[in-house]
């Protein structure tokens, strides 16, 4: 098929931006709207059909040399072309459409909070195995390919994680390992414990990781490895983290995501507040040191675990209950609880979640997510089910990247 003209318009969730072309829809890749480019289709994506510009006719003025020499192959970054207060922009656009889609308005006066230095922002990554002519190396899938692509360098992970890249690779071609799947590395932020994990194809063979481990370690003496869990300090708290649990791979943008849904939550001292969704209890610690008492409810046993432990450490006034959300929540009782506060996974709530929220009543909650599309549709649930939005932010968790982080604060009363 021939190259295209198009002219994108509008953003679309996912970091393409939608051009109409004799009555059919684009998704474009490395496009802003407003521009007019060269594009090559790419196939379909749920139904649509999906290009990547090859060049620019007319530019947009937000575009931007993108700094990554990886850009345009690599499927980590959608936005690296757009100056960052567009990104920032484009990211409103998409939550206020997805709100719009579910019959919701985004408030007005909602903030966009982005980051003053946009760049070296995660503390964990995960990097794919690929083995070829000059042994293992680390890198990502290809945009919409299972096929790996090798890197040397990531502008948006702490330096520290790309530096340990090279050093796990050499470990691994002198031990002349087999069957690598992935690597998972988590750098503490304040300390110098880098905690890692690797996966292998299969079932786990038995392998030399102790002697790999200290390989490792001679060569990143600047580093300390961390087998089994790191620490995470904000606030004059201290927590413990492990790689198969959740942590924000943001932290300077956590604090800010923090901040802003305890402000919301205004959790007061005769307050007992349900954390959904808790994972290790960082939320929970920090919300107990204003309220009565939290209660935080978690699925994930190793999670439930650290956060017993998380909250003994900085002696925080938090219980917690195993399960799923939506069937610990039948057990409470009406009048036990005055507010939540939820984060959960990309899919949102189970529609039995909703439902129980709405069934206890409580005075206030704060739901924050991580898709636009899965909030907007639980938002609405839980308006019609008695609740007012009072305010929304956006936090930008992962600039340069489509992902997008936002809040909302709701308040029972009359139905919007």
């Amino acid at each position: 098929m021939a190259p295209l003209i198009l002219r994108p318009t509008a953003p679309a969730h996912g970091g393409a931006a939608v051009a109409r072309d004799d009555g059919k829809v684009w998704l474009v890749n490395y496009a802003l709207p407003g521009e007019v480019v060269e594009a090559e289709p790419r196939g379909r994506q749920g139904g649509v059909a999906v290009a990547a510009a090859t060049r620019v006719i007319e530019a947009s003025p937000h575009r931007v040399p993108a700094p990554c020499p990886y850009f345009g192959e690599c499927g980590g970054c959608q936005l690296q072309h757009a100056d960052y207060s567009h990104q920032l922009a484009l990211k409103r656009q998409v939550v206020e459409e997805a709100w719009s889609r579910a019959g919701l308005r985004l408030p007005p006066d909602s903030p966009v909070l982005g980051m003053d230095d946009p760049w070296r922002y995660r503390i964990r990554g995960e990097f794919e195995a690929i083995s070829g002519s000059g042994g293992w190396r680390f890198g990502f899938h290809r945009l919409r390919s299972h096929s790996v692509l090798p890197i040397d360098t990531c502008a948006i992970h702490d330096l520290r994680i790309e530096q340990a890249l090279p050093a796990f690779a050499q470990a691994a071609n002198e031990m002349e390992l087999k069957d690598l799947q992935n690597l998972l590395l988590t750098i503490e932020p304040t300390g110098r414990g880098l905690l890692w994990r690797v996966r292998h194809r299969g079932r786990e063979p038995q392998w030399p990781r102790d002697e790999f481990a200290r390989r490792v370690a001679e060569l990143l003496p600047e580093q300390v490895l961390l087998d089994d869990a790191m620490s995470l300090d904000f606030w004059e708290m201290t927590f413990r983290a492990r790689s198969d649990t959740f942590v924000q791979t943001n932290y300077r943008q956590m604090l800010v995501l923090y901040r802003t849904a305890l402000d919301m939550l205004g959790a007061g001292a005769a307050d007992r507040v349900l954390d959904l969704y808790a994972g290790i209890g960082t939320l929970s610690a920090a919300v107990a040191r204003g309220a009565a008492g939290v209660t935080a409810i978690e699925e994930n046993p190793h999670a439930v675990q650290l956060g017993r432990l998380n909250a003994r450490i900085n002696s925080a006034r938090v219980e917690y209950l195993p399960g799923k959300v939506e069937t610990v929540m039948r057990k409470l009782r009406l009048g036990q609880y005055q507010a939540a506060i939820l984060d959960p996974p990309r899919a949102g709530c189970e529609p039995a979640a909703i439902g129980e929220l709405i069934r206890l009543g409580l005075d206030r909650l704060v739901y924050v997510s991580c898709e636009p599309s899965t909030h907007a549709r639980d938002l609405i649930a839980l308006v019609r089910g008695g609740y007012r939005i009072r305010r929304a932010a956006i936090v930008d968790m992962f600039p340069q990247t489509y992902h997008i982080e936002s809040v909302a604060l709701l308040e029972r009363g009359a139905a919007a």
